[in-house]
């Protein structure tokens, strides 16, 4: 069978290794803050070690503020816990300093390497604190809830969460704080996964530019955007023509009353608007000031936006016009919040065969209002990304969007690969199989060669991430429910000699033309075999 193979051709190979690795590991607690210490203050909780000595490289910290402030932050322990001990600076030692050389927002990871890496010996605990070095700024965490303290675990490691001072080792305690940070370390036979790479098919459904309006209104060369058709999906491309005259569609047209922030349904087609710059099918759409791409993929009617913080209710017009089935919204001389200069742009659109235009007439701002420029389809979508649509169309001639999303091929490990007192085997999950398919293969191999499969016929942006040193079936997932585990490798009695030993897996799936453009690959994963 193909699992004997698979045991024929990796065991021995398993046997032959014998060197433990020192795997890198991160633990990490929360990034979610919802308070904040003083500028200068400390945070305090307790780290513990396994069954292996862990060492600590490097940590990501929750700083406060809006980022960009350079200095450093200090690493204070003190033997046990920190529970108890942390208004007597006596107890606590200087270990370490993190150099920041520009802090990252408040709510994000601000990483800083350890002038001397904190190891922890196994079976022992010690309580941590990070105090503000010379940053000036106050450390950002999260108020914690019962069940206390809150403990988080990875290889080797624990952390229990548990209070903050605005004043380092004196003063009164805030509890319970639960400190935002990623701790990156060193533990020697530590089994782990880690994903490589991208699966591949991605197509997505939306496309979109964010940009900011001042920055639109001084660097865009193109006249507009026309989105064609294609009964689902749509191709967008650049539009050779420009804004039609105000009245061109219908002679009697006169300027809407609008306000600020809202939606104003028009006409007998069905078509909504907000004020702020875009066009719908439909009504449900955020009327918020501030696009944002989480805003546009989740409304829930179809939506093409020249969207940021309009104000036609403080000058400018608005005009709706409809013929038949077409329909044309011009946004003229509009000023941006906060500014004088004056912004026009128009939407067209035929409801029967959907296609439709966007163009640009001068714009202009003095201020970085957020802008969000593009298509998206009725319900929640996934996130392509922001494109330049002029350096697309510069590169690609023109952009093609799928009726719906096409997600990926996705392989994820199950748990971590630990030896035990019995041979279990390893299994990992495939995810995201097209109905299309028909067959199912796991590609398990012993390095990582990451060559473009396009070579061999797969689409273009699909990687071979395992070396072909086994198989797994094919597995018939036709009529499946688009999932599909199955067993990587079976992992022997522990032993000390398998520690360390890294082995790479894939998915890949193939429908009746086989190996064609419509073959699909999954991210790679690298198992590292270990007793803990």
């Amino acid at each position: 069978t193909q699992r004997g193979s698979m045991q024929i051709r990796l065991l021995p190979i398993l046997l032959l290794s014998c060197a433990a690795a020192t795997a890198q590991q991160s633990l990490t607690t929360t990034f979610a803050n919802n308070n904040g210490g003083a500028a200068g203050g400390a945070i305090y909780f307790t780290l513990t070690a396994g069954a292996a000595d862990v060492t600590i490289t490097d940590l990501d910290f929750n700083i406060g503020g809006a980022g960009g402030l350079a200095g450093s932050i200090d690493i204070y322990t003190t033997p046990g816990t920190h529970a108890g001990n942390e208004l007597n600076m006596a107890l606590w030692t200087n270990v370490a300093t993190c150099p920041i050389a520009a802090s990252n927002p408040a709510g994000t990871g601000t990483n800083g390497v350890l002038s001397s890496p904190l190891t922890i010996l196994a079976g022992t605990s010690l309580g941590v604190a990070f105090v503000d070095g010379t940053l000036g700024t106050a450390h950002a965490y999260t108020t914690g809830t019962a069940p206390f303290p809150l403990s988080y675990a990875a290889c080797g490691l624990t952390l229990d969460s548990g209070t903050a001072s605005n004043v380092p080792f004196t003063g009164a305690l805030f509890a319970p704080r639960v400190v935002n940070t990623a701790i990156h370390y060193t533990v020697p036979d530590c089994a782990a996964v880690e994903s490589i790479g991208d699966g591949c098919i991605d197509a997505f459904s939306s496309a979109y530019e964010m940009t900011t309006l001042d920055a639109f209104a001084q660097n865009n060369t193109l006249a507009g955007l026309d989105f064609i058709s294609t009964g689902g999906g749509y191709i967008i491309t650049p539009s050779a023509a420009g804004i039609a005259a105000v009245g061109s569609l219908d002679p009697l047209a006169a300027p809407l009353v609008v306000g600020g922030d809202v939606a104003v349904p028009v006409g007998s087609l069905g078509l909504v608007f907000g004020s702020n710059g875009w066009l719908a099918t439909g009504s449900g759409n955020s009327v918020s000031f501030a696009p944002s791409p989480a805003l546009l993929l989740s409304n829930p009617a179809k939506q093409f936006s020249c969207w940021s913080d309009f104000e036609p209710n403080l000058g400018g017009t608005v005009t709706y016009e409809e013929l038949g089935t077409q329909a044309q919204l011009t946004f003229d001389q509009v000023p941006a919040f906060g500014t004088t200069g004056a912004n026009t742009f128009q939407f067209a659109i035929d409801t029967i065969s959907g296609n439709a235009s966007l163009y640009f007439g001068a714009m202009a701002s003095t201020l970085s209002h957020p802008m969000v420029i593009g298509y998206s389809p009725a319900g929640p979508s996934g996130d392509p990304g922001s494109v330049s649509f002029e350096t697309e169309f510069a590169t690609n001639g023109a952009i093609i969007l799928p009726a719906g999303d096409v997600v990926s091929l996705s392989l994820e490990g199950i748990g971590r690969p630990v030896l035990g007192p019995a041979a279990v085997n390893y299994t990992a999950t495939t995810t995201n199989i097209e109905s299309s398919a028909l067959f199912h293969i796991g590609i398990v191999g012993l390095s990582n060669p990451a060559l473009p499969l396009d070579l061999i016929g797969f689409a273009a942006g699909c990687t071979l991430y395992a070396a072909g040193d086994a198989f797994v079936g094919p597995a018939i997932v036709a009529g499946g429910l688009g999932v599909q585990t199955w067993t990587v490798i079976p992992l022997p009695v522990a032993n000390p000699i398998f520690n360390g030993f890294e082995l790479f897996a894939q998915a890949v799936t193939l429908d009746q033309s086989l190996v064609s453009s419509t073959a699909r690959a999954s991210n790679g994963i690298k198992l590292t075999i270990g007793d803990l």
